[in-house]
């Protein structure tokens, strides 16, 4: 496992229903690379214009909590040129990740504003006090990955 997934993934936000759901929808994607801004409208995202702070996706969960894992996915598809979902508990598939400057804004916004206010998001109710304050700091970190 590489160090961005063993940082970020495996320890947090790899572990919730939403990182789930989301491997298993990018385990049925047929387009390689799959476009975010697809991934996107598919999930209902582009809905939201980027506050992820309490709102549920049918099928998927905290909005949030999948754009956090989204982000984990990203940055591992900078780094490594494309997403092993093996090594997520996922089908034995690679994939590669598209991202726009519209969705990468989003995704980076969505990130500062849980590192600063994480007590602010719906999602805040699932870790206790010092998860919490570790997944703000994770937080900022990994949207440094994006840059």
């Amino acid at each position: 496992m590489s160090e961005i997934l063993e940082t970020y993934w495996a320890p947090h936000f790899g572990s919730t229903d939403e990182a789930s759901a989301l491997v298993s929808y990018l385990a049925q994607a047929t387009s390689d690379p799959i476009e975010v801004h697809a991934l996107f409208a598919d999930l209902g995202l582009d809905r939201l214009s980027g506050n992820y702070t309490d709102t549920e996706l049918d099928g998927f969960g905290d909005a949030f909590l999948v754009v956090a894992a989204l982000s984990v996915l990203i940055a591992e598809n900078k780094a490594a040129g494309a997403i092993d979902l093996g090594q997520l508990g996922g089908a034995q598939k690679t994939v590669r990740l598209h991202m726009d400057s519209k969705e990468n804004t989003q995704i980076n916004t969505a990130l500062k504003y849980f590192a600063l206010s994480p007590e602010d998001h719906a999602a805040a109710e699932r870790f206790d006090e010092d998860d919490l304050t570790e997944l703000a700091d994770l937080s900022e970190q990994l949207r440094g990955q994006l840059d």
